[in-house]
């Protein structure tokens, strides 16, 4: 007691006043030691983001976070201190030195962090937020079989239904003008809701989504923006309370009714007894019956999960192969022709669409061009720190790779903001006159990359060559005369995914 009297003074003015004077300095403090003391003090960035947090919060809150990043890469170099303990790295080499168990500096890829990935409530694993590698890597045991190859060939009849249902019901539009974002996420919605749960959410039977889908992004929105409190803890813990009072209620009641309408199907799906059946949702509830398998909890939260991440950032790209195919014609056209060679639809199947080379090489560019997750994947790194493109990164720092950065620098890619499918073809790669061959290709990884990469990526393939080559076998695709015929994709709204704009397009049967 004493010495708080000699450091506030003894009298209530004082003290008040003393008060007041400390909690001024301590920010100041904060931020000197940032900017001159701090671990991480010797990696470049503008001298308020070294400081202080409040500046990369403004830039998350600001819609453009990925894009704002960009152009600090531009002025920094490789390697970026957008916070006081988090660095950005637009280096190709960090893919494998932060993600990958094999092929990096390091002897063990970076682990998630609490802050990004960690469970708000006790409750089910999830691949998705899981951080232990051990339980992260029980869950996968029993997932991968359900995701693999094999499997999404055996589930080639679920998704070819809804991609045909898809073509047909467009057919049926009496006008041939389509906002094509929402006929995307309408037959990815379907294809993978079946498949995770056993029946679709018959969103192109009904042409509209479900209620709790319109609510989706906002729900996502607001899931960005809490994340991003949690760096401030004090700030965290008071609003916690207020949580319920802070969500719109809308958003509460939506995402319950999609809860029990989720635990109705997988009921459902556990009552069929469909042993015949290949979908997702019946290999997840085989592993019940081993050892260390998925609970029935475990199984829905994963489910839920994936429809929604799987459906958006598919639809994203198919987004952008559309939006950067129409003002491209040439490659429409060879695409057009590529798929074309085949005499009817039923001709293309998941095999004979894979080895199709511009097919993947238009899907590849956008993936490049049109990141679905532009704001990377956080990590953080070893207490013992580690190595990353060549700088040593103390222990616990957050970083990530800035896909935006990487896929748009001229250090590798020849003309970076330009459309080339060309860059992925066999001939770029053996060529040495070919102006894209010193690309560097694996700079670009679409789906994540180590032992946390995108359990969904066969899946995501498949689908994607499926619907876009149905759609332009069936179809002659045209620049819509409205105000919403193209995107300019840097200016959606990115909150951790794009929240992408509407995208009008004149769609022309080929075949009466």
């Amino acid at each position: 007691m004493a010495y708080l009297n000699w450091l506030l003074g003894e009298d209530t003015r004082t003290q008040v006043g003393n008060v007041i004077i400390i909690l001024c300095l301590y920010p100041i403090t904060n931020w000197i030691y940032n900017l001159y003391f701090h671990p991480l003090a010797n990696f470049p960035g503008p001298i308020l983001w070294r400081a202080s947090r409040l500046p990369h919060m403004r830039a998350v809150w600001g819609k453009h976070f990925p894009y704002e990043i960009k152009k600090l890469h531009a002025q920094y170099g490789g390697v970026v201190r957008i916070a006081p303990n988090e660095l950005s790295f637009s280096e190709a080499a960090a893919w494998d030195d932060i993600y990958s168990n094999t092929d990096g500096a390091n002897p063990k890829a970076f682990k998630k962090g609490e802050i990004w990935h960690g469970n708000l409530e006790p409750g089910p694993s999830s691949v998705f937020t899981t951080i232990d590698f051990k339980e992260h890597g029980r869950i996968r045991k029993f997932m991968d079989p359900a995701f693999s190859e094999r499997a999404v060939l055996q589930q080639e009849p679920i998704i070819r239904k809804h991609v045909d249902t898809c073509i047909n019901k467009l057919r049926s539009r009496p006008s041939r003008t389509v906002n094509i974002v929402d006929w995307f996420n309408f037959t990815l919605f379907d294809i993978i809701g079946d498949l995770c749960f056993g029946e679709s959410f018959n969103c192109l039977d009904k042409c509209e989504f479900e209620p709790w889908m319109d609510q989706m992004a906002a729900s996502i929105k607001l899931n960005y923006q809490s994340i991003n409190i949690r760096h401030f803890p004090i700030v965290n813990w008071l609003l916690k309370p207020l949580g319920g009072f802070l969500i719109p209620k809308e958003i509460i009641k939506q995402h319950m009714d999609y809860r029990q309408r989720s635990t109705e199907k997988l009921e459902r799906a556990l009552r069929s007894n469909d042993t015949d059946r290949q979908d997702i949702v019946s290999q997840l509830l085989k592993s019940n019956e081993r050892s260390e398998g998925l609970t029935h909890e475990e199984v829905l939260l994963n489910s839920m999960q994936f429809i929604n991440a799987a459906s958006e950032t598919t639809a994203t790209t198919l987004t952008g192969v559309i939006n950067h195919l129409l003002v491209n014609l040439d490659s429409l056209s060879k695409l057009e022709a590529e798929v074309r060679q085949f005499t009817s639809s039923a001709e293309m199947t998941l095999q004979a669409l894979k080895p199709l080379p511009y097919l993947n090489a238009v899907l590849n560019e956008a993936l490049r061009m049109c990141s679905s997750i532009p704001i990377g994947y956080m990590r953080v790194s070893p207490p013992e720190g580690g190595i990353v493109a060549g700088n040593y990164v103390p222990g616990n720092t957050i970083v990530t790779v800035l896909p935006v950065a990487v896929s748009f620098s001229p250090k590798y890619f020849y003309e970076p903001e330009s459309w080339h499918p060309e860059r992925w073809l066999p001939e770029a790669e053996t060529d040495p006159k070919s102006p894209f061959y010193h690309d560097h290709r694996k700079a670009v990884r679409g789906f994540g990359w180590g032992p946390y990469n995108c359990i969904g990526e066969p899946l995501g393939w498949a689908a994607m060559r499926l619907i876009l080559a149905q759609m332009l076998w069936a179809y002659n695709l045209k620049k819509a005369e409205t105000p919403h015929s193209k995107i300019i994709w840097h200016e959606q709204d990115c909150f951790g995914i794009i929240i992408k704009h509407r995208l009008d397009v004149i769609l022309a049967d080929r075949i009466a």
